[in-house]
Formats: structure tokens, sequence, C-alpha cells
């Protein structure tokens, strides 16, 4: 009875570990294929516009201070200087007088590589 256990068990895991090795050979593939290769570098750069910013901010963030946090942080605003997009979290209930005490997400992202040159929340 053992045997008859033992088979498909062994057939189940070689399946397992067949498939797990097809997808880390894809991306083994993916990784020699671009090599000497030029990357595509759209006109506008990276993060072309307001949306995009706020969302490449909101996706960095909230595996960092936590999804409700940044929800609580909403609406997030966004300004290109110089190159740079200046990323904002909104204090709820915040303005002169209210008593509102806490902080926002403050980002810098590289409008043409997307790099981040700047994290942190203010307190």
């Amino acid at each position: 009875m053992r045997t008859s256990l033992l088979i498909p068990l062994l057939t189940f895991s070689f399946v397992l570990v067949a498939q797990s090795t097809s997808e880390h050979d894809a991306f083994i593939y993916a990784r020699r294929e671009i090599t000497g290769l030029r990357t595509v570098v759209p006109k506008n750069g990276y993060i072309p516009d307001e949306g995009t910013a706020v969302a490449m901010a909101y996706a960095v963030a909230v595996p960092i201070y936590g999804k409700s946090q940044m929800e609580r942080e909403k609406p997030f605003r966004a300004e290109l200087e110089g190159g740079v997009w200046t990323v904002l979290g909104t204090l709820q209930g915040s303005g002169p007088g209210s008593g509102v005490v806490g902080g926002t997400l403050i980002m810098q992202i590289d409008q043409q590589s997307g790099r981040i040159r700047f994290l942190g929340h203010d307190e």
C-alpha cells in the first residue's frame, strides 16, 4: 500500500519541480536576451504625468507604510519641477486651527528614469 502511494507522490513532486524549473528558465532566458540591447525610454520619461507619479508612489509606499495608512492619506497629489515629481499625501482634517496632528508621505521620483530620489513620511 505504501508503494502505491509513493509513486503518485513522486510523480506529483516531479511535475512541480518541472513547472518551477520551466518558469525559472523563462527568467534566465529573458535576462540573457536583453543583455546588450537598448531599453525603450519614452519621450516624456517613464513617469510622464501626475497620475503615473501618484500610482508609482502609492505602489511603493503600501508595502512600507501599510495599505490602511496610505488609504487614509488619499488623495495624493504630485507636482513636476526640474524633471522631478514630488508626491505628497493628504493629512485628513488638516488646515489652520484644525488641531490635527500627523504626517504624510513625501516622495520624489525622477521623471526620466523613474528612480525614487527620496522617500519619507513626515510626522
